[in-house]
């Protein structure tokens, strides 16, 4: 590992041939969408100007007479768009500045061989209708697009960065550029994904929902003044110092959906590897210390994944570290390039940065590689990321205590921190939605914290060999494509051999609750004698004592059997369904003498019980003993014993997390 101290390098003086074209031969995607941008940074006004080159391969069957366009930066433009609407100028705990603030992008020109198309170019707003927004623009064409042809068009564009407060955007010198440009939809044929006619999806911007798009080639020169540090997705190939205090930097990048990049003057540039990736974190002064936990959590993530789903086949890796009041842009995804971010003299006990750069990480895999539609079923990455994450927190940080939080004899793992997300809302709203139609709220848990554990809850019913399988099938038949829902339960349900529909019907699907309890444990000492006649009456007979001797020896005996005769119990346990979500589960049941049962319910009745007639009684019961369940939503009934202080600590340790989740929440930005 080694630090650079980058300012204004390189004087008068040009460096080329940075890196090879091209990456990958044969190409890993289909290359629908082609970019060519060149563009120019004003620091100080904060605006871009540029063009591009767009290079776009009808690859269905149809004949296109108009394109759509997403124009991000627009959802920064004013308070009557989508996006402000949506968020009320508010994301991630961070405010917009509206004074100057506002940030937006506009097309000046759009040529088709010689056709200038900028007349035919209309904002849309496909989903609400809100007439103030301008996040999508249709473009109708002079000609069809024929199936299996290229159209190339040159588009002049004009771009004022926000101040950000939400993903993009400046704050004083530094900048974090995503979503930035006009860039293409998605055409989807009919039986793509869930179209039933040719049709595109190009969603407004708003403040619950991120991205789709589709594969291509980014090649990108940016200029911008001499004495700024850069970062980008994908490769440098060129950087030239210019005569007028300018420096032009260009970077390449195959098989990707989408360009992000930074410039900071202040940024210190620390170097690693891992195998065939060139990792570079960008740090801010005062932040030195944090450099090492982010590139440890980044090796571990890469491990991981590489080892369960598959290799990253990208040759470069950035972290970018937000400066201060910049944290807006932090735990953010793009191709090769994610955004983290770190407190000063933050505690190792409390992983806020591993965690975050973990997550962030695992977006290449699942958004990154496998393109699912962040829209309309955000749960395919947020969740499984999700997942993702909890399985390398514990793997590499579990044993070190909690996973996520370890500090002054509080351990808390990653999961534990999910639940205690999803338990608060736990029926608010289903899994499967478009992400900006939760009018009840409830997006981070129903897009992280439940899905994330449905899918530890669907492994652990599973077993973690046959999930190692799913994954990877999954992720080696839908790299380079848009996978769905049904996509991935059609894998599930292969690999298991077992039809899982029920499953997932009630917990992506549905919003019932799943919730089992120990609901009453009784023990009553059975009788040793009964009162009565048992048996026919006239077949019983008893002989009369010849003598005295005989009578005291019969009571002798009667004495002595009644003092010999053990104690039994007549035990009962209760176990109920509270919720309407069926799963299978596993009773523990434990006896006085320190015996215990095992026992298995397929939890379909609303109750069932367990009767023991044993010399010991039973003096507690566990459902789920071993956390199997983590879609439970109330660990605190899942025991009862006779034995009043192990449920006290529950409730009190429970009462405990809850409020460690507040201040959690409060101290994490980041999604």
């Amino acid at each position: 590992m080694k630090f650079h101290f980058q300012t204004a390098l390189f004087l008068c003086i040009a460096i080329t041939v940075f890196a090879q074209k091209p990456m990958f031969d044969p190409p890993l995607s289909p290359r629908v969408a082609n970019y060519q941008i060149d563009i120019a940074l004003e620091a100080d006004t904060k605006k871009i100007t540029g063009s591009e080159i767009l290079t776009w391969v009808n690859k269905s069957r149809d004949e296109i007479n108009e394109l759509q366009f997403h124009m991000y930066l627009n959802g920064f433009k004013n308070e009557r768009s989508t996006f402000m609407l949506e968020s009320g100028g508010w994301h991630r705990g961070a405010e917009l500045e509206k004074d100057d603030g506002w940030g937006w992008i506009e097309i000046t020109r759009m040529m088709r061989e010689d056709t200038d198309l900028i007349s035919n170019c209309e904002y849309i707003q496909p989903d609400d209708d809100n007439i103030h927004d301008q996040s999508v623009l249709r473009v109708k064409l002079d000609k069809p697009v024929r199936p299996g042809e290229t159209i190339k068009l040159n588009i002049d564009f004009n771009a004022k960065l926000p101040q950000v407060f939400a993903r993009t955007g400046y704050q004083g010198e530094f900048f974090m550029v995503g979503q930035w440009f006009p860039k293409i939809g998605v055409y989807e044929a009919a039986g793509d994904r869930y179209a039933k006619t040719g049709q595109w999806n190009c969603h407004q911007f708003h403040v619950n929902t991120e991205f789709y798009a589709d594969f291509g080639v980014y090649e990108v020169s940016i200029t911008l003044p001499d004495n700024y540090v850069t970062g980008a997705t994908g490769v440098l190939t060129d950087k030239k110092i210019n005569d007028n205090g300018t420096q032009t930097v260009s970077y390449y990048c195959e098989d990707v959906h989408d360009f992000a990049w930074t410039a900071d003057p202040n940024y210190i540039v620390v170097e690693d590897t891992w195998r065939h990736v060139s990792i570079k974190f960008f740090a801010h002064p005062g932040r030195e210390s944090q450099v090492e936990r982010h590139i440890g959590a980044v090796k571990h993530a890469l491990e991981f994944f590489a080892e369960w789903y598959g290799d990253y086949p990208y040759p470069t890796l950035s972290i970018i570290d937000p400066a201060y009041g910049g944290l807006g842009a932090g735990g953010m995804e793009y191709p090769t390039l994610i955004t983290a971010g770190s407190f000063w003299l933050l505690p190792e006990g409390l992983r806020l940065p591993e965690m975050v750069t973990i997550h962030e990480f695992g977006h290449n895999y699942w958004y990154g590689l496998l393109a699912n539609n962040e829209f309309e079923e955000a749960w395919l990455d947020e969740g499984i990321n999700t997942y993702s994450e909890i399985k390398v927190m514990d793997q590499y940080y579990g044993e070190q205590g909690g996973g996520q939080v370890s500090i002054l004899g509080l351990n808390i793992s990653d999961a534990a921190s999910q639940w205690m997300g999803f338990a608060m809302l736990p029926k608010r709203d289903t899994i499967y939605k478009f992400g900006w139609k939760y009018d009840r709220g409830g997006y981070a848990s129903l897009s992280y914290n439940k899905p994330g554990l449905m899918m530890l809850t669907l492994e652990n019913y599973l077993g973690e060999t046959t999930m190692r399988r799913v994954m990877r099938a999954y992720f080696d038949r839908f790299r380079f494509k848009h996978p769905t829902s049904r996509d991935f339960i059609n894998i599930v349900n292969e690999i298991s051999g077992e039809q899982m529909d029920w499953f997932f019907d009630q917990a992506l699907y549905g919003t019932v609750a799943l919730d089992y309890k120990v609901d009453k444990i009784t023990n009553k000492e059975m009788a040793k004698s009964y009162d009565g006649v048992f048996g026919n009456p006239l077949e019983i007979v008893t002989p009369a004592p010849e003598s005295e001797n005989d009578i005291d020896t019969l009571m002798s005996e009667t004495d002595s059997a009644d003092t010999d005769e053990i104690t039994r119990y007549e035990n009962k346990v209760i176990i109920a369904r509270e919720g309407e979500f069926t799963f299978p589960v596993d009773i523990l049941i434990k006896f006085s003498d320190g015996s215990d049962i095992h026992e298995k319910w397929d939890g379909k009745d609303r109750y069932i019980v367990f009767k023991y007639e044993t010399e010991n009684r039973v003096i507690s019961a566990e459902v789920d003993p071993e956390r199997k369940i983590w879609l439970d939503v109330n660990f605190l009934n899942n025991g009862k014993s006779l034995e009043s202080s192990r449920a006290g600590v529950l409730k009190y340790t429970t009462r405990w997390l809850l409020w460690m989740q507040n201040l959690l929440h409060i101290m994490t930005i980041f999604s």
